[in-house]
């Protein structure tokens, strides 16, 4: 079974989603306390658009650090990404301005669980 979970720290709150997900389907949660985005779970039967937007993410090859030169700044908005695939583990974490360019895969792939996820790309 393959695992993914994305979090992502704001001034406005933060965001969890974790997914476990297999050929037959995806059972996700998500727990929020960004004032526009809820905490649910649920499933996901047909995981077709789901796999295909996380493959053309393709997290496998973003850097693990995506960070500006320098020091962090400190109240930053700040991402983490893990996927567990095929008994591989691939792990990212950077600052907004600094998403690898495929990252809107990523948040289209949580969109297919959670629509307000679209919050991201904004």
């Amino acid at each position: 079974m393959d695992h993914l979970l994305f979090h992502f720290d704001c001034l406005d709150g933060s965001y969890g989603f974790q997914a476990d997900f297999d050929p037959d389907g995806l059972r996700f949660e998500v727990e929020s306390t960004i004032p526009d985005l809820d905490s649910l779970s649920g499933t996901l039967e047909d995981t077709e658009v789901f796999r295909k937007e996380l493959e053309l993410a393709q997290i496998e090859k973003w850097d693990r650090n995506c960070r500006g030169e320098g020091e962090t700044i400190e109240d930053a908005v700040h991402w983490k990404v893990k996927l567990l695939k095929d008994g591989k583990e691939y792990v990212t974490e950077g600052e907004e301005s600094f998403e690898p360019y495929s990252y809107e895969h990523l948040i289209r792939a949580l969109m297919c669980c959670d629509e307000k996820a679209e919050y991201f790309l904004i």
